[in-house]
């Protein structure tokens, strides 16, 4: 789960720092030399990388000299490395908390812009609908009705993710007890929708008359507070007339 708040005992990462740790951590799972991922980088690139270029931006996760990854930077190493952009992206889960310097971006809202959500993947696939080739014409990947709906199905599989991270934030314990428990809820709501009394009841009545309450109510509260420093003011000015030497305002 990623942190939430800075750990004095973790580092702070920048984005581009996590870009740079995520390298590191592909480049050791893969068994690659520096000298093996500069010769990958530069096969794809529009430049050549050199070893000491792809030290110094491992070097990143030191927080000396960081690297600013560029989208340029970003599509080369996704495409040398065959993952998607979002891989290098991706906030560590433990014992990292990302900030972006001066703003509000922490771990959890850097990971929900990699993921997105249900209500904003669309603007998503409406760009993924503007892809329009000619029937000879050779495609990237397949883009026909049968794959767009593959990558709906993988987008909402992406915001998936994002929710059970977000209900494991919001609910310690066992999901599919969180499921037992809800079921019951509906069922209860169920049965008070049905319930015939209830089902006779003029809700929006219900509701006015507890307002009309509330007013009636806070109406009363203000007159027995104005009895109550009526009441007091009199008895000040009581003891006043009772004993005119003792100053009006004395304090201590």
């Amino acid at each position: 789960m990623p942190k939430l708040k800075p750990d004095s005992a973790g580092p702070t990462w920048t984005p581009n720092q996590v870009v740079a740790g995520n390298l590191v951590r592909l480049r050791q799972r893969r068994g690659l030399t520096q000298g093996e991922v500069a010769r990958l980088l530069s096969g794809v690139a529009g430049k050549d990388w050199s070893e000491a270029m792809v030290a110094h931006a491992e070097r990143s996760v030191t927080g000396n000299r960081v690297r600013e990854f560029t989208a340029d930077d970003l599509v080369t190493l996704a495409r040398a490395f065959d993952v998607p952009v979002l891989y290098f992206l991706t906030p560590p889960p433990s014992g990292i908390f990302v900030q972006v310097p001066g703003s509000e971006i922490d771990t959890l809202s850097m990971l929900e812009a990699v993921l997105g959500r249900l209500d904003n993947l669309s603007e998503w696939e409406i760009l993924l609908d503007e892809w329009n080739f000619a029937a000879d014409e050779e495609l990237p990947f397949p883009l026909s009705q049968e794959k767009r709906e593959e990558i709906r199905a993988v987008a909402g599989e992406v915001a998936l993710i994002r929710a059970q991270h977000l209900i494991r934030r919001h609910f310690k314990g066992d999901l599919m007890t969180l499921r037992e428990t809800l079921g019951s809820l509906a069922d209860l709501v169920l049965e008070v929708e049905q319930h015939e009394a209830l089902a006779q009841l003029d809700e929006e009545e219900h509701i006015r008359r507890i307002e009309a309450m509330r007013a009636d109510v806070a109406k009363g509260n203000r007159i027995v507070e104005a009895h109550e420093q009526f009441t007091k003011e009199s008895v000040a000015a009581y003891e006043q007339a009772q004993n005119p030497a003792k100053k009006k305002d004395a304090r201590p």
